[in-house]
């Protein structure tokens, strides 16, 4: 699980020949998928962060940062966060 997927960690390199690349950077808080694993409450953005996880529903997967890339193409679609917020509370209500 990458657990920290925002737009930020998203590197695209042009190199003029029309084969752009888009990797994922920023591999600080990856962790091995192991649902038997204790893992930190704090993970991600608050912005892309699932609601589960601001809940402290554990344990969790890999699912949620599927939920952090629906939320990168909903801003990518609206030309804004879809869920800013400057506390937890604030997100997921």
């Amino acid at each position: 699980m990458h657990r920290d997927i925002k737009p930020e960690n998203f590197l695209i390199k042009d190199d003029n020949t029309g084969q752009d690349m888009l990797k994922l950077g920023d591999f600080g808080l990856t962790r091995q998928v192991n649902e038997q694993a204790n893992l930190t409450e704090y993970v991600g953005t608050r912005w892309y962060r699932a609601p589960e996880i601001s809940l402290s529903m554990t344990p969790y997967t890999a699912k949620f940062d599927i939920f952090a890339l629906g939320c990168i193409m909903a801003e990518l679609y609206l030309g804004r966060p879809i869920f800013p917020g400057r506390t937890s509370i604030e997100q997921i209500s």
